[in-house]
């Protein structure tokens, strides 16, 4: 079992000194990843119900929607989301560094996942500037990806690439298709 002492070492490395950190990791034992997995996943929710909440009071005049059950919700929605996505995305990201040479195997690609998306999960919640630590992200996973499938910083780079900007593509379209269908339909049969 990882003790706390060594998920904020691994945090702090991957802060601080990020390439000999995913170095250092890649014999880290499977429970190792789960368990800081859950530790940043669960603090990420935690943050995320947390400004949520808050939004939703100021948009209600200091009134707050969601009451205790809407608290618990919005976090398991989060905890659960956050958690099928995740491991959808290791696959679908697998495959790519797959297909671009990486030949360590999926637990590899799973820690470059997991280790990269640190500042997101932990910092990423920040309302308007969460987007660097979602960039910041990005460029941990290229690093994680190169460091532990032993490829090429371009090849890491185009293989996170692609598995962010195909599902981004399909969303795009199916939404642009969903909007031009609905603006198709009569007035009519929106009148009870």
């Amino acid at each position: 079992m990882t003790d706390v002492e060594d998920i904020v070492a691994k945090i702090k490395g991957i802060f601080l000194n990020p390439v000999e950190t995913f170095q250092e990791s890649r014999d880290d034992p499977q429970g190792m990843i789960i368990t800081y997995f859950a530790v940043i996943l669960l603090v990420n929710s935690l943050l995320h119900t947390i400004v949520i909440y808050l939004q939703a009071g100021s948009y209600m005049g200091g009134l707050s929607p969601t009451g205790p059950g809407g608290v618990f919700f919005i976090f398991v929605f989060a905890v659960l989301s956050s958690l099928v996505m995740s491991a959808l995305f290791v696959l679908w990201l697998h495959l790519w560094v797959y297909i671009l040479g990486g030949r360590k195997g999926l637990i590899q690609t799973a820690k470059a996942f997991v280790y990269g998306v640190t500042p997101e999960f932990l910092l990423g919640w920040i309302p308007y500037i969460g987007i660097i630590f979602l960039i910041w992200s990005f460029l941990l996973g290229v690093l994680g990806v190169r460091e532990l499938h032993e490829i090429s910083t371009a090849r890491a780079a185009v293989a996170l690439v692609i598995a962010i900007v195909i599902p981004l593509l399909l969303l795009l379209f199916v939404s642009l298709y969903l909007i031009s269908h609905l603006n198709t339909i009569p007035a009519a049969a929106y009148t009870p």
